[in-house]
């Protein structure tokens, strides 16, 4: 295969090792923040709000062994960190070498890069704000180095500090001093607030201000359970322990609903990636177009990231009628969602989406494509080309898509690096 445009992936994966804690944390507080955040997939074990637990399940196949070219039920297969897995699957190196990434993204068909992390994404669940804002500040230094080997190709999202508003409106700026154009937020609580609630405003003003993008990433929302359901876990499970991440209630949200139902009557089904990332997305994005939301903040570009893209119609359909038939009860009119979310918003889509081919005419202006690499449900851009031509979305519309939407919203140059697909591509793999 062969293609004459520029891809850019809007949502790929970081995974982070062992020296965002061992070199990028200043060391005198090396040792108290490892006991407040720790954990990466050299361990066993995690480490939050002073508590140690297993961390087994979280240590998977999920966060570092995604080449599209090994099938998905090959992975699934084998157990993570068996003789057979390291063997036929392993850890792919690119995730942490951004060389090893770089001719990974040459065999995708991949040109530029959005880089989002993958463990501190679960940032949400810690309570401290002074390490939170050590370890971020620890993490966008360490993903603003890895991007350094290639400015034109790799692309740093930030993390912020959301436990407190200070602290994230600080870092914020820091980074946006650094070059980066967009920083990612979980649509969860954060210490108990909402990102939507009003203490939050002048973050959102200050991303306006700054023209940073707002990039709304979901993630698994299993984490915390409360003691009561943890037990009725432990039974189903037959087993004395049913907590899967802390005891403690401290971070919730739509997809960690809908995770902890599914697995207290199924406990080896995890619905945290099949119906909670889609949950949470889909919750935050309903909840601003009802409320006039983003009307409070006119100059700020969101968009919707790991939850896939199919439910959008579904979305935008149930709140323009439900605004309608209430009516009478909004007070100050609120636009109408269709016209809000076309001109503000972005939503994420992979390769294997095909409704969203189907329905190229819905998502030719706001659809930007992701490959979730090197997690395991990853896609690579010749697959989206293949289904692109099958179901005749016209090239102008692949165009935008792959590449143009996202360069829009992220206000990045385009860079045409790979042409021609590259053939019998091993990745690189991480040591043992």
């Amino acid at each position: 295969m062969t293609k004459r445009f520029p891809v850019f992936d809007c949502d790929s994966h970081v995974v982070e090792p062992p020296a965002v804690w061992d070199e990028y944390v200043p060391a005198a507080r090396r040792p108290w923040v490892k006991t407040q955040f720790h954990f990466h997939t050299d361990t066993e074990l995690l480490s939050i709000n002073g508590r140690v637990v297993p961390a087994a399940r979280e240590r998977s196949n999920a966060a570092e062994v995604g080449w599209p070219r090994w099938p998905k039920a090959l992975i699934g297969s084998l157990t993570p960190g068996t003789e057979e897995w390291k063997a036929k699957l392993g850890r792919v190196a690119g995730c942490r070498d951004p060389q090893a990434r770089l001719r990974d993204m040459d065999a995708l068909g991949i040109d530029q890069v959005m880089l989002f992390p993958t463990w501190f994404v679960r940032l949400a669940l810690l309570r401290d704000p002074e390490a939170a804002r050590i370890l971020v500040r620890a993490y966008n230094d360490w993903v603003d180095d890895y991007a350094a080997a290639n400015r034109t190709r790799l692309h740093p999202c930030a993390l912020l500090p959301m436990q407190s508003v200070e602290y994230a409106i600080d870092e914020l700026r820091r980074v946006a001093k650094k070059g980066f154009k967009a920083a990612a937020v979980r649509p969860c609580f954060w210490n108990g607030r909402y990102p939507t609630l009003p203490e939050f405003d002048p973050l959102w003003r200050e991303f306006e201000e700054l023209g940073i993008v707002l990039t709304m990433h979901t993630f698994p929302s299993r984490e915390a359970l409360t003691t009561e359901w943890a037990e009725r876990i432990a039974r189903t499970r037959g087993t004395g322990q049913g907590l899967l991440f802390t005891d403690e209630s401290v971070v919730y949200s739509p997809g960690q609903f809908v995770s902890n139902i599914v697995f207290s009557m199924e406990p080896t089904i995890d619905a945290s990636e099949s119906l909670g990332f889609i949950m949470e997305a889909m919750t935050w994005l309903t909840t601003v177009l009802m409320t006039g939301w983003l009307d409070k903040f006119p100059r700020l570009r969101a968009a919707v990231m790991e939850s896939n893209a199919t439910w959008l119609p579904l979305v935008l359909g149930r709140s323009k009628n439900f605004l309608d038939l209430y009516a009478f009860q909004r007070g100050p009119k609120i636009r109408d969602p269709y016209e809000v979310f076309y001109e503000r918003c972005f939503i994420a889509f992979e390769s294997d989406e095909a409704p969203v081919y189907r329905m190229w005419d819905l998502y030719e202006n706001v659809g930007i494509w992701s490959s979730d690499y090197p997690h395991h449900d990853a896609e690579d851009a010749w697959e989206a080309l293949e289904l692109m031509d099958k179901h005749k979305v016209p090239e102008a519309v692949q165009r935008k898509l792959l590449g143009e939407n996202a360069r829009r919203l992220y206000g990045i140059e385009p860079v045409l690096a790979v042409t021609e697909r590259v053939e019998n591509h091993e990745p690189q793999k991480l040591p043992w």
